[in-house]
């Protein structure tokens, strides 16, 4: 371990922005966080004293959900996450990617997540959706297990899986299997960031939401990510997210929260759902030209032709139970307009369309609704978990 690094003068300035009724970020003020957290991600050099006192005074001062802060940030953490050696060039990975495309969509990676701690503990919606949207695009999914909810998205995933192999996947066998087994990848978190594992035992101590709740639905591991929705927990936090993934580069993606209580991470089905949306700059733009946000909102019966169902109807149960009904989705077994169906309705068709597969929201259900009918997505589904599988098996010879 290397010697500890004293980061008294970033407290210091961290004390002082607090105190301060002018909450300009300062230049000086990124670096500096921006260096402490690099220290901890790569040497663990900080003492857990002011490691702690560091990510309690981002998060009291607010400056855990400030762009100018977490972009930089992210940065360093995927440059220090483990890597998933996809070969862009292979003819047939290529030959893939070109199959999948359609209208504006170009056969990239596709993710969706959200950031949790809304407190409602709905369904794995986001993980569903994934699965549903997979006949139609590349879907690199990155979750982890259950934070503060009954279950997370590895937890189903394991669970729909029947075995845990499915989150045993090394890196190096992700390529391999997105371009001769599945258009599925599930990339669990705890293997693309060891570095975490140094601040999880002072993040359950402290007890409240750090800034590493916040990175984690951005820092999905893999490159080349053409698309993803992003779920936030309250509508405060929309336009911050969308400013980071406009200044990550990111030209397709949305930033959405229901509009439901404190808000919802979520595309809601009982109401509206506001809506950032990156719109990518126009063709013969410079190069590095960022994306526009658009905001705006999304509404199941106006805009996807979906009825409105209760929260409570789409509550979360245990992983096996949520596995159960992901398996009965995804056969074609539930009935239409069942609440859960129909939320995983919304959020995978808004996946299409963030995409560019098609424009219109209604014409993206039906494209969901026949994969469904054609089976799509549990193939998709099954040819991932056989492959997983058979890795499984061949590495515990």
């Amino acid at each position: 371990m290397a010697a500890d690094l004293s980061i008294t003068p970033l407290l210091k300035l961290l004390a002082q922005y607090q105190e301060s009724e002018d909450k300009t970020v300062s230049h000086d003020l990124v670096v500096s966080v921006t260096a402490a957290f690099a220290s901890i991600l790569t040497e663990n050099g900080i003492n857990e004293a002011q490691r702690s006192a560091l990510l309690t005074a981002m998060s009291f001062s607010g400056l855990s959900y400030n762009s100018d802060i977490i972009t930089p940030i992210v940065k360093v953490m995927r440059s220090v996450a483990v890597k998933v050696p996809i070969d862009f060039h292979d003819r047939e990975f290529a030959t893939k990617k070109l199959k999948l495309k359609r209208h504006n969509y170009h056969g990239g990676f596709v993710d969706i997540v959200g950031t949790g701690g809304d407190g409602h503990n709905t369904f794995n919606v986001s993980t569903t959706s994934a699965l549903l949207a997979s006949p139609y695009l590349l879907i690199a999914k990155h979750g982890n297990r259950a934070a503060t909810s009954v279950s997370g998205s590895s937890d189903m995933i394991s669970a729909l899986a029947g075995s845990p192999s499915v989150l045993s996947v090394p890196p190096e066998a992700v390529g391999p299997i997105l371009t001769h087994h599945s258009n599925l990848a599930f990339l669990f978190a705890p293997t693309y960031h060891p570095s975490l594992a140094t601040v999880a035992k002072l993040r359950r101590e402290l007890g409240f939401s750090t800034i590493f709740n916040v990175l984690g639905p951005l820092a999905n591991p893999i490159e080349g990510i053409e698309a993803r929705i992003l779920g936030v927990k309250n509508k405060r936090l929309g336009n911050v997210f969308a400013r980071v993934l406009q200044l990550m580069g990111i030209q397709k993606g949305m930033v959405v929260c229901g509009d439901v209580g404190r808000g919802l991470d979520e595309i809601s089905p009982c109401g509206t759902t506001s809506c950032w949306r990156l719109v990518a700059a126009p063709a013969g733009s410079p190069p590095g030209t960022l994306a526009s946000i658009s905001e705006f909102q999304l509404h199941p019966e106006r805009d996807f032709g979906l009825a409105l169902h209760p929260l409570e109807e789409c509550k979360s149960r245990s992983p096996h139970e949520n596995a159960d009904i992901v398996k009965s989705i995804l056969r074609n077994e539930v009935p239409t307009g069942d609440p859960i169906m129909d939320y995983c309705l919304l959020n995978s068709a808004a996946l299409l369309v963030v995409a560019e597969v098609v424009d219109d929201w209604k014409e993206a259900v039906g494209l969901i609704q026949q994969a469904m009918q054609e089976k799509a997505s549990l193939k998709e589904w099954e040819a991932y978990a056989a492959a997983c599988d058979a890795l499984h098996q061949k590495n515990s010879k």
